[in-house]
């Protein structure tokens, strides 16, 4: 045994022996009395970002004409709603973790390299800033007021008829009946709406075909043509809509937040899913269910000899050591019963093990 490596062993037994050694406890261990510096190790949290279209459908106020007057055929008239999953994203963040705390009592020399530990980022002090991530709800929907449909017709919905009417008047002294023409206000009924509409649809293309006919002169060209050939677009637009109704997109984002526990792999119900309801509680079962899925990492063999749990060091009394974890990698998936909506590797500290760094140690040469 080489002169260096006797010394070293010789002064890690001093150290053991003295006792005022540096004393690093879980926070179930601590001392009372005693003041110590307190760290925590760090945990993965995962956050699941769903975004959800909601398609509102709002049928036209001709639907029922759709098919006898311009042929447009399998028009609905009922309003409906559906939700579709559009995009998942996963992300990971780290915290600390309370449930693996730790309370270190100096020695006479102070706290050995626990600064120098706290600088490598091997653990982690309860006073530096995490950086944090919102849990959130937000919807964006189009500007819709309270009125969708306003022109249903190019000419008014009230008409004026001349009726004739009989009306008895004495004559030579007898009753003679007499016609008698009168102006009467009368409104339009459903059907001679929606006639007068699909009238003004196809009349919109009449001229638009008249625009686009080379035979035909117009002292219009260039831009000026575009521009009324786009505005005659917007009006059949508008008026198809009256037949085929309107449909509308909203997003709606929510973000949910998991931490995992189990190292041997697990599996979560994240939320629920309805075609009709969109995004639910995960308890609510009138949706589907929604799963986050996490693999069991593949652990070197000689990794076992360093394996430590928070459960068997709060059974020792007296430790001298720095305890850090090393995450491992592992797969996670979100799925939709047997379709996958997105795969990802993340590091997840809780998967990882618990090693240990010796109070005092050689630092690196600047």
């Amino acid at each position: 045994m080489s002169k260096k490596i006797f010394i070293a062993w010789l002064a890690l037994a001093l150290v053991g022996c003295n006792s005022k050694t540096i004393q690093v406890v879980p926070l179930q261990n601590q001392v009372d009395g005693k003041v110590a510096v307190y760290y925590t190790l760090p945990r993965t949290v995962i956050y699941i970002r769903v975004i959800c279209i909601q398609n509102e459908y709002i049928p036209g106020p001709y639907a029922d004409y759709a098919t006898k007057f311009l042929g447009i055929e399998g028009v609905s008239n009922t309003p409906k709603i559906e939700y579709s999953i559009e995009k998942v994203d996963i992300e990971a963040q780290s915290e600390s973790d309370p449930k693996a705390m730790f309370a270190v009592y100096p020695s006479g020399k102070g706290y050995g390299n626990f600064l120098a530990l706290s600088q490598e980022g091997l653990i982690l002090p309860v006073n530096k800033n995490i950086n944090g991530k919102s849990i959130y709800l937000e919807q964006e929907r189009s500007d819709l007021d309270g009125i969708v449909y306003k022109d249903l017709s190019p000419n008014p919905f009230i008409a004026q008829e001349n009726s004739t009417f009989y009306g008895r008047t004495l004559r030579d002294s007898v009753y003679v009946r007499v016609p008698i023409q009168r102006s009467v206000t009368v409104e339009k009924n459903m059907e001679e709406k929606a006639q007068e509409a699909a009238d003004f649809i196809f009349n919109i293309r009449k001229k638009r075909l008249d625009f686009l006919t080379p035979d035909i002169d117009h002292p219009f060209t260039g831009d000026a043509l575009q521009l009324i050939l786009n505005e005659l677009q917007r009006l059949e637009d508008e008026y198809l809509a009256l037949f085929i109704g309107k449909r509308f997109a909203h997003r709606i984002t929510q973000v949910f937040s998991y931490i995992p526990s189990n190292p041997e792999g697990e599996s979560a119900i994240l939320f629920r899913f309805s075609e009709s309801k969109g995004i639910l509680p995960a308890t609510d079962l009138s949706g589907r269910p929604i799963i986050v899925e996490l693999d069991q990492p593949e652990y070197p063999e000689a990794l076992d000899a360093v394996k430590s749990s928070i459960e068997t060091l709060t059974s020792k009394a007296n430790l001298d050591r720095f305890y850090y974890r090393i995450s491992f990698g592992t797969n996670i998936r979100i799925a939709d019963g047997k379709q996958q909506l997105i795969a990802k590797r993340l590091n997840v500290y809780q998967y990882g093990v618990l090693a240990q760094l010796p109070v005092n140690f050689p630092e690196k040469n600047n």
